[in-house]
C-alpha cells in the first residue's frame, strides 16, 4: 500500500476575491516567443493589469514544466521540437503570472507542471485567449 497524507487547509489565512470579468483577448504568437513573457506583454499592451486564460493551442520547441517533487520543487525538460499544448490555464500577473499546462511529446507521451518563465518558446504557432479579470 501507497503512503498517503491527509493535508487540512488553514482557512484564516485564505482570501476570495470578488470581481467581473472583463475583455477578452485572442492572439497569436510568432514562432521563438516565451508563452508566459508573451501573456504579460499582451496584457500590458492592453492595460490589462490581471487576466486569466481561457484556452491555448499550439507547440512549443521544448517544454521546460516545474512541479512538486517529494523534495520539493523540480523541473522536467519535455523535448521538442513540437511538443503539443494539450491544455492551458492560470493566472498572469505581470511578473508573477503562474500558467499550467498539459503537454504531449511527439511519442505522445503526457506531461503536466507550471510553464517556466523564458523557457516554452512557441515553435510554429501558439493562440491563446485571456480574459481581463477586473477586482471589485
Amino acid at each position: 500500500m501507497n503512503a498517503s497524507a491527509v493535508l487540512e487547509p488553514d482557512l484564516s489565512a485564505s482570501t476570495v476575491q470578488t470581481g467581473r470579468l472583463g475583455r477578452l483577448v485572442v492572439a497569436r504568437l510568432k514562432p521563438n516567443e516565451d508563452i508566459v513573457e508573451s501573456a504579460e506583454a499582451l496584457c500590458v499592451s492592453h492595460g490589462i493589469e490581471l487576466a486569466v486564460i481561457r484556452g491555448g493551442l499550439g507547440s512549443l520547441i521544448d517544454a521546460q514544466l516545474g512541479y512538486l517533487g517529494r523534495q520539493g520543487m523540480k523541473t522536467l525538460t519535455v523535448p521538442g521540437p513540437g511538443v503539443e499544448i494539450l491544455s492551458i490555464s492560470g493566472e498572469i500577473v505581470i511578473g508573477e503570472s503562474r500558467l499550467q499546462a498539459v503537454v504531449a511529446d511527439a511519442d505522445g507521451n503526457i506531461f503536466a507542471g507550471r510553464l517556466e518563465r523564458g523557457r516554452n518558446l512557441s515553435f510554429i504557432t501558439v493562440e491563446l485567449t485571456l480574459q481581463e479579470w477586473v477586482p471589485d
